[in-house]
């Protein structure tokens, strides 16, 4: 051992109270990490909780509305008659009365871009094939009909 490696008694306390020191910091540090550790995982706990009970909550509301709709629920056939007409109505949130009057022709106006004006012409047709994708001629038959009807299931959640 050279000169410079000897430890006095003073140093050698020094030395020991510092590793103390180190080690009391240490564990304070060790302690205040569990705790920290322990109170998010608490929090996260409450937050999967409260993110399960919104899951469940929204769930129910899509089965409700899904068992709701279920009157609604549409033949794609082509037919434009009071059947489909209703539930168009229900999906655009007007009057039902299955009758395409113009409050029902302002609401599909409305949806597909036309001018809303309640009167169900070419221009109408038209806007409808547009938001359809169907072919545009501007006549609304079996075509347009089986893709609006096959529009509002899948607005209804079928």
């Amino acid at each position: 051992m050279g000169i410079f490696d000897k430890i006095t008694g003073k140093e050698a306390k020094v030395k020991a109270e510092a590793e103390a020191k180190a080690a009391e910091v240490k564990a304070a540090a060790e302690k205040a990490a569990a705790e920290k550790k322990a109170a998010f995982e608490k929090n996260m706990a409450e937050v999967k909780k409260q993110q399960e009970a919104k899951v469940a909550e929204v769930k129910k509301a899509a089965e409700e509305k899904l068992a709701a709709n279920e009157a609604f629920k549409l033949d794609v056939d082509g037919k434009w008659g009071p059947l489909s007409i209703k539930a168009a109505q229900h999906v655009l949130g007007v009057g039902e009365d299955g009758i395409c009057g113009p409050e029902t022709i302002k609401a599909i106006q409305k949806k597909v871009g036309a001018a809303e004006d309640g009167i169900w012409g070419t221009e109408t047709s038209k806007a409808l094939q547009k938001f359809l994708g169907v072919t545009v001629d501007g006549v609304a038959g079996p075509e347009t009909f089986k893709a609006f009807q096959t529009w509002i299931n899948k607005e209804l959640g079928f």
